[in-house]
């Protein structure tokens, strides 16, 4: 069945019964247009078809989700604030602490199509903090693995069974290297907004990013030593290059890289780039036991009108985006996991988008091991996620060992962190 016509045949599915919202017009910002713009517009469009008297305006996006919550905090000043911001899940706090995030409880309460949509509880509690649902997640991801099945079979390996450890990796990624240029075994995408793929080592391996009053960070420890250890570990075993996110991607598509770690999120930009240059193939994360955690994060729609009749708009616009339809739409676009079961279990939804592509199906076998995706609590949250990033950045170019650069971050982000 052509798209259109799935969209146009369930528009019953996400359509929540609230109140009728008359010529309002609904501001919204996103996050990471790269992965992101096709995917909103297409939403939008076919919003519009649903509720001729809501215009929704989507704003110029930021390039990470750091940006739009820069955005928010300038807007509360200004009385600027967008109706609707897609934000990290891990940046929610920043709006709940200055009561700027709007509940969206009141609204569920009145919403006779919430629970038939299906939202996935697991992932819905991603927007729930301090006993409110503040938003409702809109893409989220768990970091996997996909390797290039020519070049991992060229160091005479076997695609069929990847490895499911760090030892198994590093060494896949030796012999990859030892191909010899432009061959290179491995990158991870650390430079991942909210040092997202740093929490993905560190609770993968029992790490902690806080301590339990949230007054210290909690990666003091061995496990946050070992998650520096293995970036640098990437580049003196793996061959991993020092380069931007971009160089590697690109790197990683051209054929020159056997493994790329990093949110499942990439995965259709990967597999519309890679086209038929090689097989691309996925796997999951690489963990120290089979029940280690697993991140998971992304973007969550959060609501900041000031004005009733704004948010029964822009409660109508978040449902319809993260409901089955929008679901659907962002799924075939991006990549991401969908919130709605509804989505992943109805055929013409995508049950058949999962069921033809074993690459499609890695993300989702890791979800009953997810986690959250954690931020810094308190006023300095983005500055500390960039001592984390810098202490990333300064161990992968080789300024720093791993010690250096774990108590380099402890120090500067306990400084960071509300007493």
């Amino acid at each position: 069945m052509h798209r259109r016509s799935i969209l146009m045949g369930s528009a019953a599915l996400a359509v929540p019964t609230i109140a009728r919202a008359a010529n309002v017009e609904v501001t919204v910002l996103y996050s990471q247009p790269g992965l992101y713009k096709e995917a909103h517009e297409t939403i939008v469009r076919e919003f519009a078809k649903r509720e001729p008297s809501i215009t929704v305006r989507l704003l110029a996006p930021t390039r990470a989700y750091e940006e739009a919550a820069s955005a928010v905090l300038r807007g509360a000043v200004t009385n600027s604030i967008p109706d609707v911001v897609y934000n990290g899940t891990n940046l929610l706090h920043l709006f709940v602490d200055r009561r700027l995030a709007v509940p969206l409880d009141p609204y569920i309460a009145a919403d006779e199509g919430f629970a038939r949509d299906g939202y996935i509880p697991a992932m819905l509690s991603t927007g729930h903090l301090g006993g409110h649902q503040y938003a409702v997640p809109f893409a989220l991801s768990t970091p996997i693995t996909f390797y290039n099945e020519q070049l991992v079979r060229r160091a005479g390996l076997d695609p069929d069974a990847p490895p499911a450890d760090w030892p198994g990796m590093l060494d896949w990624a030796q012999r990859i290297t030892a191909l010899g240029a432009p061959a290179k075994g491995i990158d991870i995408k650390w430079q991942t907004t909210g040092n997202y793929l740093f929490q993905a080592l560190l609770f993968s391996h029992g790490g902690k990013l806080l301590s339990e009053d949230g007054k210290r960070v909690g990666f003091d420890s061995p496990e946050g030593l070992r998650s520096f250890q293995l970036l640098r570990e990437m580049v003196t075993r793996g061959g991993m290059a020092d380069a931007t996110a971009e160089q590697a991607m690109q790197d990683f598509i051209a054929g020159n890289i056997g493994m790329h770690l990093t949110s499942s999120a990439n995965l259709n930009t990967l597999m519309a780039q890679i086209g038929e240059r090689y097989t691309l193939r996925t796997a999951p994360f690489p963990v120290p036991n089979p029940d280690a955690r697993i991140v998971s994060g992304g973007a969550a729609a959060t609501l900041f009108s000031r004005t009733e009749d704004k948010r029964q708009a822009a409660y109508k616009y978040i449902r319809f985006a993260t409901g089955p339809i929008g679901q659907t739409i962002m799924v075939n676009h991006i990549g991401y996991l969908p919130c709605s079961r509804v989505a992943i279990e109805t055929p013409e939804l995508l049950g058949n988008y999962y069921a033809r592509d074993r690459n499609t199906r890695t993300s989702l076998s890791q979800l009953p091991r997810a986690t959250g995706w954690l931020g810094f609590p308190g006023p300095n949250s983005l500055k500390a996620i960039d001592a984390v990033y810098a202490a990333m950045e300064a161990t992968v170019a080789g300024r720093s060992t791993p010690e250096q650069a774990l108590a380099r971050s402890v120090e500067q982000v306990n400084a960071l962190l509300p007493r």
